[in-house]
């Protein structure tokens, strides 16, 4: 429908350029008749328009290159390396006030969507600048764009008779936010993150993983709803026991997911490890818990603001993703998400059954809004992505590398340059905490980006292993200079313990880097090389944070190779009551198998 939509929009846009370039034709054939019946000499007086039309152009081209040049501070790793991204609005502004402010008075919100909104939501929703939540939102939709595409194209021919393709990409989007996005235990109490900070960390609550799938499904123009129930729960599976659910709409119906075990709903059935067949909504509709539930569209605010039509309209092909959603009509003539919603429930579910997710808006409002306490605590969790801290290799010269001191001078006039300059290297090192242990590089942070951007190039595994190797490092050895060395006994090389800060931030980096390896190799179907990266962890890192999600994938993975009993005793050993994922290692066992 959306694709319909879309297209709809485009052929009425071209349809009018198409009407004005007649009409320009239309000019041009009466002035060659015009030359032809008074002869060659008689030249046609211009009315003009060439002119007006030259000076639209050069406007048009003029608010193309500005709009381009603003975009590019969105992109993931350069937003993320900004000393200060929510600058990033400016340019925006900038553009939309010269090149966009007579459509932005056109676009108003509907009534009946103003509705779904409270008053700080309506006020969002509806301004007509870009602000500091715009600018992390579209930085999301970029790297959701990028991740979603990779799935799908990885996900090719992965359907089968039963499950057909657009399906088949659904459960593989699913599978990876499962796999990326940790559970954190139930009393972990953790800074409020957006979106793009729940998948660079890779942990999160099960809303959190909610919102990122419905989020980078939305990419793809598939909708994703939460669904609720204020029946009680009871024995049974999923759909008997869960308070939320979601479901994922498609033309055929919908298809149900469990976020919290992390596995598709299944319609009374046993989980089917390999291609599963999730339940749909019709399987719903005929359950008694279910059949007076609500819907929670999952967007945030920003989603619905007419600013972002006029970005996505306005963006070039290579740079454009879905930044605007429909909510109820009369902004633009994609069909409203509400109505498709309605449409695909089959009368389960009414328009006064629908409402607007809260958690997306709440968490992104809290995310860049930190108290001091709060910022510091951030900071605490974001420090490890600054590893490793690499320095230019201090090469000292000595008395025998005379290469760049004249060579007329005096052999005595020569050592004594040489050791003059040696001494002030050395003190200026011995002074200076970057020149002696380096700057941080941010490698961990590029190559996780690269990452959760679905990018399954060997760059990104060499991005992170030398993130590992670069991290080893626990010390600094200097040559002291000869001066140095009579004057006050120095040895002729001295190691220089790294600060405690930096050898623990390196070493948190180093387990992260092996686990998201893992991940990485995953991804490419290099099950093998996963499972060895997954076990040399816990090897490395017995009670590192990654302990009982590395157990869950190495089990994933050794079921791909079919070695069942080999994963049975791995989730064995994730069969804990601290594993916050207990309830997916569970039914997976069950699911297994016998021999």
């Amino acid at each position: 429908m959306i694709l319909l939509s879309k297209a709809t929009t485009c052929f009425v846009r071209h349809h009018s350029r198409l009407r004005r370039s007649m009409r320009s034709l239309t000019v041009v054939v009466l002035a060659m008749i015009v030359v032809g019946c008074s002869g060659a000499k008689n030249q046609p007086v211009s009315d003009g328009s060439d002119t007006k039309q030259r000076a639209q152009e050069t406007e048009v081209e003029k608010c193309r290159k500005k709009l381009s040049a603003a975009i590019r501070r969105f992109e993931p790793e350069s937003f993320s390396l900004q000393a200060n991204p929510e600058r990033s609005v400016n340019g925006l502004n900038s553009w939309i006030k010269s090149c966009g402010a007579e459509q932005m008075r056109e676009l108003k919100l509907d009534d009946s969507a103003l509705q779904m909104l409270d008053a700080d939501a309506q006020r969002l929703a509806s301004a007509g600048i870009y602000t500091a939540s715009d600018a992390a939102y579209i930085r999301d939709c970029w790297v959701l764009r990028e991740l979603t595409r990779s799935i799908v194209v990885r996900s090719a021919g992965s359907g089968d008779g039963e499950v057909d393709q657009t399906a088949a990409q659904v459960v593989a989007v699913f599978d990876w936010v499962v796999r990326n996005i940790s559970l954190q235990p139930s009393d972990e109490q953790r800074v409020s993150l957006g979106l793009f900070d729940v998948m660079l960390t890779g942990r999160g609550t099960a809303q959190d993983r909610a919102w990122v799938f419905a989020e980078a499904l939305r990419q793809q123009q598939i909708d994703a709803v939460v669904v609720t129930t204020d029946s009680e729960p009871a024995e049974g599976g999923r759909l008997d026991s869960a308070d939320w659910i979601m479901a994922v709409i498609l033309d055929n119906g919908g298809l149900l997911f469990d976020v919290i075990s992390g596995l598709p709903v299944t319609d009374g059935e046993s989980l089917v490890l390999r291609n599963p067949k999730p339940a749909t909504l019709s399987t719903m509709k005929n359950h008694q818990r279910w059949t007076n539930s609500s819907v929670q569209l999952v967007a945030q605010t920003a989603a619905f603001a007419p600013r972002m039509l006029l970005l996505q309209e306005q963006l070039a092909a290579a740079d454009t993703a879905i930044l605007y959603e429909e909510l109820t009509g009369g902004v633009s003539e994609i069909h409203p998400l509400v109505d498709r919603i309605v449409a695909a429930s089959n009368d389960l579910w009414s328009s006064d059954d629908i409402s607007v997710w809260d958690y997306p808006e709440q968490r992104t409002i809290a995310a860049l809004s930190h108290s001091e306490a709060e910022q510091q605590q951030y900071s605490r969790l974001m420090r490890p992505f600054n590893a490793p801290f690499e320095r230019t290799e201090y090469t000292a010269e000595n008395t025998q590398e005379l290469t760049t001191v004249p060579e007329a001078l005096p052999p005595a006039e020569r050592r004594r340059i040489v050791q003059e300059r040696l001494t002030k290297n050395f003190a200026r090192m011995m002074e200076s905490s970057e020149d002696m242990f380096g700057k941080p590089s941010k490698r961990l942070l590029k190559g996780r980006i690269q990452q959760i951007m679905g990018s399954v190039n060997t760059d990104v595994i060499q991005q992170l292993q030398h993130v590992r190797i670069a991290s080893k490092q626990e010390s600094l050895r200097v040559r002291v200079p000869d001066e140095v060395q009579k004057m006050y006994g120095y040895p002729p090389v001295v190691a220089y313990p790294f600060p405690k800060v930096i050898v623990e931030l390196n070493q948190s980096s180093m387990g992260d880097a092996m686990y998201w390896t893992a991940m990485c190799q995953f991804d490419r179907r290099e099950v093998g090389a996963a499972i060895t990266t997954l076990v040399n962890y816990r090897r490395q890192y017995p009670d590192g944070r990654w302990k009982y999600p590395s157990l869950i994938n190495q089990a994933l993975a050794l079921l791909v190779q079919e070695r069942n009993d080999d994963a049975r005793k791995i989730l064995e050993e994730a069969d804990v009551e601290e594993n916050p994922e207990r309830m997916r290692v569970r039914a997976i066992l069950a699911a297994i198998p016998s021999p």
